[in-house]
């Protein structure tokens, strides 16, 4: 054998062990420092023993992407970019419409328009996106009158469009009004004669949409569209307002019918055409509440009734998901695509943020639209489908980078294959527990009839929140300093008013328990049982299942650590009926449908279950609980807490909004179709994953994928390792439990935040471990 290669084998070899050695001590302190915390929400225990490594998750809101999987098994996916205004049809202008008579008007008032160019703002038609991380980004369409004039000339032609648009920009600019007052002031521009019904159609879209709702209306008289600037609107003849689904003035069309809803414009809908228009929302860096919220402001739909989905997506992530209105025309929808959404019209925000390295402006495109007979609703999914990136892979430390290289590859394909083949324990995530790892506190609290105690932990000082808000709380704490409460009711009573009262303007925006805690106090002070139910129904439920969760997180590791993770044992629950939505079941979570069996010796013998078909019951009033030290288990986390099993029955005779009457949950989810890439890169930011919107607009991935003929771009220094790992994952399992299982490393934000995109990805922890 060469000499060279049985050295580089040796140096190799005593590198590894190094790291191994080195990776032990540090993984040692590290999981003192952070897997303790996750240890407390019982996340101890790991399905595959394989070595895992270090990686950054989420640097960018454009790593993580989510594809929801319909109950049919089809995936949601922005496949095309349509828009009101990428109709191919001709334009058909009689040659009356040639002559116009708006035109010599208009061409006599060009001189006069040309000093206000500046764009006028469009500041009723902006949509706050504020997700949960509080940030906000605009999605109204841009302001821009040469982008009004596009958009105008691809419906109707060039002169066309620049009259309207001066026509507006003239009104627009006169701010008091004196144009308005004058004598034989144009009102409205009259359209040429258009025979297209598809392109009249996208021209009253258009004219409804954010770019011009704030300044213009459009009606129809003698065969013609005519858009009047708003000023003018009250002289609209109350019988031409531009109707179709959801347009037009209702309350007007209400005058027209003695009061009654509805329009005789509005055209009865078609015999033969499916109820619901299905169509995907992919959506960048918002979340889907406030996506959904967007939509109906700009496409101008009914509030009330709104948009469908069959889950929530967060805010932090490129999302596409399947959604659903009633009786509407993807026209009126296609709107929100007819510009792009953070405002400012650039090139590059059309292809979304994960074309750069730098933007965090929110994105709505809405695409592959088709009617259907069902409403999607929510729980009608099967999963989602994730493609995640991991950046500035570390496995060696000091090695040069051909060894890093090879070793990359081996840790990955080591890693990847046992997720496949193990799995991951279906652990309940972090977020699961709120900012403060708290929500579980009050869910123990109510469950023992302790309502002040619950409202104590709500209000208590939280870590890492501003001077204003940290001072209020302690203000709140201090309520009954120089009381003695039980001999003076009434002055506590009084003083818990004031102090609510003194702090209501110091809650901030998302702190709506807080908020709702205090009005009620503000107004009926000591009465903690109403402030508690003034809570919204969803938040209140939240705090007890954050309570179910940490018993079940708890129990499966012990169930893990005292029965391992590949066979099943006496006394396990295993699903053995589980009903679809669609035949009565309760889909995504709830009894509904389900059935569980206890096994016996027999059942173990005769093989007919395997671990993926074990489940452990979230505590409720109608569950059942496994036999052997797994239930005993489960009575004594109880006991530790104060809580008797029959306390989840009674909180149902308390407040029945939030009963709990428990579920089941698989103990070791296998993930499906998973797949896996690495990747060799030089910018620590740049994209590794193509999204949706890339796609669609031509954008390519410029990493180069890992293989033997790989070689460095730049210096060894300067290589940097990522991965892209897909999988998909059935309602409420955690992708972030599955990245644990595969990188061996904890999944909480304050370990992630530790880590760096170049160089050395965890040298903040060791540095600090070294130094302690």
């Amino acid at each position: 054998m060469d000499t060279r290669l049985i050295c580089r084998r040796f140096v190799h070899a005593t590198l590894e062990i190094r790291h191994s050695l080195t990776r032990t001590h540090h993984t040692h302190n590290m999981t003192n420092r952070y897997d303790d915390l996750e240890r407390k929400f019982g996340i101890s225990a790991y399905c595959s023993p394989h070595e895992g490594f270090a990686a950054v998750v989420k640097a960018r809101y454009s790593d993580f992407l989510v594809h929801e999987v319909d109950l049919n098994g089809n995936i949601a996916r922005l496949e095309s970019l349509e828009t009101p205004l990428c109709n191919d049809s001709k334009v058909e202008v009689s040659a009356e419409a040639n002559t116009n008579a708006n035109a010599a008007e208009n061409t006599r008032k060009r001189k006069k328009i040309d000093s206000a160019d500046d764009p006028i703002p469009d500041s009723d038609n902006k949509c706050s996106n504020s997700g949960s991380g509080g940030s906000e980004a605009q999605t109204a369409p841009s302001t821009d009158w040469d982008n009004r004039n596009q958009d105008l000339s691809k419906l109707i032609g060039d002169n066309p469009a620049e009259e309207l648009v001066l026509f507006l920009k003239q009104h627009e600019a006169d701010d008091k009004g004196n144009i308005a007052a004058g004598n034989n002031v144009q009102k409205f521009y009259t359209l040429p004669i258009i025979t297209d019904k598809q392109i009249r159609r996208s021209i009253h879209f258009l004219i409804k949409s954010g770019a011009f709702s704030s300044m213009a209306r459009a009606d129809n008289h003698e065969g013609r569209i005519r858009v009047w600037h708003r000023r003018f609107e009250s002289d609209m003849p109350k019988d031409t307002f531009s109707g179709g689904r959801g347009g037009g003035n209702n309350n007007s069309k209400r005058k027209q019918n003695g009061g009654k809803r509805g329009g005789s414009n509005r055209a009865p809908w078609p015999t033969d055409r499916p109820d619901y228009l299905r169509f995907v929302l992919y959506k960048e860096n918002i979340d889907t509440t406030t996506a959904a919220k967007d939509i109906v402001k700009m496409a101008r739909l009914n509030p009330k009734r709104g948009i469908s989905y069959a889950g929530m997506k967060d805010k932090r992530g490129i999302t596409a998901q399947f959604c659903s209105v009633y009786r509407m025309e993807k026209e009126q929808l296609l709107v929100v695509n007819a510009r792009s959404t953070n405002g400012n019209g650039a090139a590059e925000d059309a292809a979304g943020g994960g074309n750069t390295s730098t933007k965090g402006a929110s994105v709505i495109r809405l695409g592959n639209f088709a009617y259907s007979s069902e409403e999607v609703r929510l729980g009608t999914l099967k999963g989602n489908r994730f493609d995640i990136v991991l950046r500035n892979i570390d496995v060696l430390g000091d090695a040069d980078s051909g060894a890093r290289k090879q070793l990359v590859q081996q840790k990955l394909e080591i890693a990847g294959k046992a997720l496949k083949a193990h799995g991951f324990i279906n652990y309940f995530g972090m977020q699961r527990f709120g900012r403060s790892h708290d929500t579980h506190e009050v869910g123990i609290a109510i469950l023992r009839g302790d309502v002040e105690g619950a409202i104590g932990i709500i209000m208590r000082e939280k870590t890492d929140e501003s001077p204003r808000i940290a001072e209020a709380r302690q203000r709140w704490a201090r309520r009954f300093e120089s009381i003695d409460i039980a001999k003076d009711e009434r002055a506590a009573r009084e003083a818990e008013a004031n102090c609510a009262r003194a702090i209501q303007r110091d809650m901030g925006r998302f702190m709506v328990c807080e908020k709702s805690i205090v009005n009620t106090l503000s107004r009926k002070p000591r009465d903690y049982k109403r402030a508690f139910g003034s809570i919204a129904k969803n938040m209140r439920s939240m705090f007890l299942h954050a309570y179910q969760s940490y018993l079940w997180n708890k129990v499966a590791s012990h169930r893990i650590e005292t029965g391992g993770s590949t066979e099943v044992r006496v006394g396990d629950l295993v699903l053995v009926g589980d009903k679809p939505f669609a035949k009565g079941g309760s889909g995504t979570s709830g009894l509904k449908g389900k059935s569980v069996k206890r096994l016996e010796e027999q059942d173990v013998k005769e093989g007919n279950y395997s671990i993926t078909d074990v489940v452990l019951p979230l505590a409720g009033s109608k569950i059942r609980y496994p036999g052997g030290s797994t239930g005993e288990f489960f009575d004594e986390l109880m006991k530790k807490d104060g809580i008797q099993k029959d306390s989840f029955a009674r909180i149902g005779s308390i407040d029945r909004e939030i009963a709990l009457g428990g579920d089941y949950r698989k103990l070791v989810c296998k993930p499906s179709d998973v797949t896996w890439e690495s990747f060799q890169y030089n910018d620590p930011v740049q994209p590794l994953l193509q999204t949706d919107l890339m796609k669609a607009n031509g954008i390519n991935i410029t990493a180069n994928v890992l293989s033997e003929s790989t070689t460095p771009e730049k210096s060894d220094s300067d290589t940097l390792f990522g991965m892209v790992i897909g999988f998909s994952l059935p309602p409420s399992a955690y992708a972030t439990i599955a990245l644990r299982e595969l990188t061996k490393r904890p999944t909480s934000s304050e370990y992630q935040s530790k880590l760096e995109l170049s160089g050395k990805c965890e040298r903040n922890i060791y540095g600090s471990d070294n130094a302690s």
